[in-house]
């Protein structure tokens, strides 16, 4: 199946939110990089609060969606956290840069109501997948403790041009769960 021009918009825009942050993405940015009209980019998302708002969205749902099922019998709650760990080093290794919520999380009082409302939407989706994730365990973590963790570990990783916190981070969560 081929991309949409939607699509290769939002592949754009991602990469350029991921790695310079909302402001650092512009209509004609994306425009001049896949090769069409400014008006092309605007047809598809009126406004770049629309374009923001899509763009998290589908981010949220391909990495929640990615994470599987939370409540697997077949596996134990530390196989679940090293999943979702997992998903946090994937996130990482692409371009060496980060979750696209973690950057828009960051400014999330400063970004338009629709990209801010799908922010906090990825965050109450992936509190509530550690929280099922969890069930059942003896472990010190909370949800938001687990996605802290990893998150911070994220930040690091990224400053440092090193994916050993993140490692760091996934062995001692995946060791807190039983």
């Amino acid at each position: 199946m081929s991309k949409t021009r939607a699509d290769e918009i939002l592949d754009y825009a991602e990469r350029e939110i991921r790695k310079n942050g909302f402001d650092g993405v512009s209509f004609r940015d994306i425009a001049s990089a896949i090769g069409v009209k400014s008006a092309s980019v605007h047809y598809h998302f009126p406004t770049k609060a629309d374009l923001g708002a899509e763009v998290t969205k589908r981010y949220a749902e391909s990495f929640i969606d990615g994470l599987g099922s939370p409540t697997d019998p077949s596996e134990s709650a530390a196989s679940r956290i090293g999943r979702l760990a997992d998903a946090y080093i994937g996130s990482y290794r692409v371009e060496s840069s980060t979750c696209l919520c973690a950057v828009l999380g960051s400014v999330v009082s400063h970004l338009p109501d629709e990209t801010s409302n799908e922010v906090r939407t990825f965050y109450d989706r992936l509190g509530a997948w550690s929280a099922t994730a969890l069930e059942g365990s003896t472990t010190v973590l909370t949800p938001n403790l687990l996605i802290s963790l990893l998150q911070g570990a994220m930040v690091l990783s990224l400053a440092t041009s090193s994916e050993d916190p993140l490692l760091e981070a996934r062995a001692h969560a995946v060791s807190l769960v039983s």
